[in-house]
């Protein structure tokens, strides 16, 4: 995370761009206390540290307790400790969204990539770090933002230590599947799968170790859903076959659906989720 520093100070030249420049916090108190002199940051400045790296600093998120609630939109998943390690969505048995409980603690992992299949923002072990050539990343108070360019909004996700985020509009690419939650979806505003229309909203689904599997690898792991991918995109124009793996994706095993997860699927896409549907599912 970084603040705006005025390098000549704001009373000498405004809000001039050319005249500011991004301090981590620790070295913007230095400067602010005067003991991290004005050549030091334009020498700085002039060669910034991540330029030189693709991912910036870590940022620690601070998660714990014996439950956590994550809302992707109008739909609420609930875990709890009893279930060490879950995940809302995985792609090709990868996960994009995953929790685990540690010792009191919440490992939080999620990863957001572009089009082209690079990563934009990355939570690893409840560390975050952000892509050094994303246009913008804001984190203003628990709101984290992702614009793409002015206006265009990649990730928008309230982080609410110890145990509730709120993801309010994201656009997940991985390995040729697009991911749209809340807001970023064309109707319903919960998740859709843009390659195959596959769409779930509105309800809350508790303790599933994986609510969502998507793309060549689903095997039968306790997941609630899944969706096998018919075209993957790649910088958002179909994948050529074998671009992600020899079969053209994440695969390790075949799969069919139970039949009664075939009833399951066309249930859960009319909008609805009760106890006996991911009861059963378990």
């Amino acid at each position: 995370m970084f603040d705006y520093e005025h390098i000549e100070g704001y009373g000498k030249t405004g809000h001039d761009p050319d005249k500011m420049t991004l301090l981590c916090p620790m070295h913007h108190r230095e400067k602010t206390a005067k003991r991290l002199p004005v050549a030091r940051v334009r020498k700085a400045n002039n060669n910034p540290f991540n330029k030189a790296r693709n991912l910036g600093s870590r940022h620690p998120l601070y998660f714990d307790g014996s439950s956590l609630t994550v809302a992707l939109g109008t739909l609420k998943v609930e875990w709890a400790d009893y279930a060490p390690k879950a995940s809302a969505i995985e792609v090709d048995g990868e996960p994009v969204i995953h929790v685990a409980f540690v010792d009191g603690s919440i490992s939080l992992d999620l990863l957001v990539r572009d089009a082209d299949n690079r990563p934009l923002l990355v939570v690893r072990d409840g560390e975050l770090r952000h892509a050094v050539s994303t246009w913008d990343v804001a984190f203003e108070g628990r709101t984290l933002i992702v614009r793409r360019a002015l206006g265009d909004v990649v990730l928008r996700i309230r982080l609410m230590p110890p145990d509730r985020i709120v993801i309010e509009r994201a656009e997940i690419w991985c390995r040729g599947v697009l991911i749209r939650i809340g807001k970023a979806c064309q109707q319903g505003g919960g998740i859709e799968v843009a390659n195959s229309g596959f769409a779930l909203h509105n309800g809350t689904v508790k303790g599933n170790r994986l609510l969502l599997a998507v793309g060549d690898y689903l095997g039968y792991e306790g997941q609630l859903l899944t969706n096998a991918i018919p075209q993957r995109w790649l910088g958002g124009v179909p994948a050529k076959p074998g671009t992600f793996s020899k079969k053209g994706g994440g695969q390790r095993v075949n799969y069919t659906n139970p039949e009664f997860l075939d009833d399951c699927l066309a249930f859960a896409r009319n909008g609805f989720l009760a106890d006996a549907l991911w009861g059963v599912t378990r």
